[in-house]
Parts: C-alpha cells; sequence; structure tokens
C-alpha cells in the first residue's frame, strides 16, 4: 500500500518477470533499502526487514527480505490453489444440479426418443428446399411423454433457436423439435418457416384471410406470409424449459 503498486505487480515481482528500475526502486525505498546496479556481494547477510513490515506479514522481527519473499510466494501458490478448489467445486455443483435435472426430463419409468441434431440448416441451390445437416456424433434425448402423439419419430430433427421473438416460449440457445413431415398450417400453432430472412419459428395465426408469422413477443410485430415463405415443419417441443407443444 505504502508503494502504490499494485498487488499482481509485485507478485510479477517475486515471480522473477522483467520489472521496472523505479518499481524495484520504490519497493526497496519502503523497505528502508537502497538498491544498488552492481555485482552482488558474496557471503552477505540478507537484510532485515523494518518492523512494520515484520508485523503486517506476522513475521518474526528478526525476519529477513528473503523470509517476507518466501511468504509472498507460498500466498501466491495459495490463492491459485484456492481458485482451483473454487472451480472444482463449481463444477461438482453444476453436475449435481444436472444430475438432479435427469429424473424430471426423463421420468424413472419414461421412455426417451433419440433425436438428431442438425448443426447447420442448407438450402437447394434448384428448389430452395430446406435441408438439415444432422450430425452422425450429436443426438438429443427427449422424453416420449412431452412429445404430441402427432409426432412421427422417423421425421424429427433437433435445431438450436436464436433471438428474442418467441420468448417466453422459446428462448435463444433453446432446443426446438422439428416434425418435417407436418407443414399443413394450422391455426396458432408453432411452425418452422423458411423466409426471406431464414428460418424463423412463429405462430401462425389466420388475419383477414391471410396466415400471418406471428412472435409470442408483443415487441416483434406480426407479419403476414409472402408467396415465397414455406412451412419447413411443426414444432413439436422446445426445451430445456419447455413441454408438449400441442
Amino acid at each position: 500500500m505504502r508503494t502504490g503498486i499494485p498487488l499482481g505487480q509485485l507478485r510479477s515481482v517475486v515471480q522473477g518477470r522483467a520489472s521496472r528500475y523505479t518499481t524495484l526502486q520504490s519497493i526497496a525505498s519502503v523497505m528502508g533499502m537502497r538498491l544498488s546496479v552492481g555485482p552482488a556481494e558474496r557471503g552477505g547477510k540478507a537484510p532485515q526487514l523494518p518492523p512494520e513490515i515484520t508485523r503486517a506479514l506476522h513475521l518474526p522481527s528478526d525476519a529477513s527480505v528473503v523470509d517476507a519473499v518466501g511468504l509472498i510466494e507460498k500466498d501466491v501458490m495459495a490463492s491459485k490453489l484456492r481458485d482451483g478448489m473454487r472451480l472444482v467445486q463449481e463444477l461438482t455443483e453444476r453436475a449435481a444440479t444436472a444430475a438432479e435435472l435427469l429424473p424430471q426430463l426423463a421420468g424413472s419409468s419414461s421412455t426417451t426418443r433419440m433425436i438428431p441434431f442438425a448443426e447447420h440448416v442448407r438450402y437447394r441451390a434448384e428448389t430452395g428446399e430446406v435441408e438439415f445437416d444432422e450430425s452422425t456424433d450429436l443426438s438429443i434425448a427427449v422424453a416420449e411423454k412431452v412429445l404430441p402423439p402427432w409426432a412421427r419419430k422417423d421425421k424429427l430433427t433437433c435445431i438450436r433457436a436464436d433471438g428474442d421473438s418467441m420468448e417466453p416460449t422459446i428462448q435463444g440457445g433453446d432446443l426446438v423439435v422439428v416434425d418435417k413431415d407436418q407443414r399443413e398450417a394450422e391455426e396458432d400453432r408453432l411452425f418452422v418457416v423458411r423466409t426471406g430472412e431464414g428460418l424463423v419459428v412463429r405462430r401462425l395465426r389466420r388475419i383477414r384471410d391471410c396466415w400471418t408469422l406471428v412472435g409470442d413477443d408483443p415487441a416483434h410485430p406480426p407479419k403476414p406470409m409472402t408467396a415465397g415463405d414455406v412451412i419447413v415443419g411443426r414444432v413439436a417441443w422446445c426445451g430445456p424449459h419447455g413441454d408438449a407443444v400441442v
């Protein structure tokens, strides 16, 4: 505190990293030492610390600068160990929370469906048809009981939502299970629609004899479907907080 040098910079000095001469001079000054540039004296005794320094570090009155440096080095290592232990504890708590959620998601007696996860979505150049680039290594397990009866197992794929237009029903980053075989528009149901802006998840509503894309967030105004908009599939489930979408 007396030098005004940040603790991190002091630790860098203790660890032997390159330091400015003025920094070392400030440290030497408050410790009652004189900083000299030249060959070290052999057989010299390590200088003792001023009384206020020994008291602050809880060292014996005859402690030397070497003793103080050793104590600070131990404190640096202890700080790193504490940070590591906090990280381990945090990861352990997250794992325990995930384990508690598993029975709620799948149920003790409920069966699950493994639904392929589409990492990317592509459009065929010649037809504009949507193709889900499903991963061969990653699938999403969804409990049967949360899927609606009309959802066909061989037609389901999972994508990740983006944006806030469907909050609070679907939040950014949520998983969305789509039945690619359900493309018939239905009132107030959730669908994945290909628009000029890309894929969107919206409710379909009949407004003045026109199907309209409606978001659950009032901040996003409804938009009538255009001739170029195409229904890609119906949303069967969204999560992790979602239930069956009927």
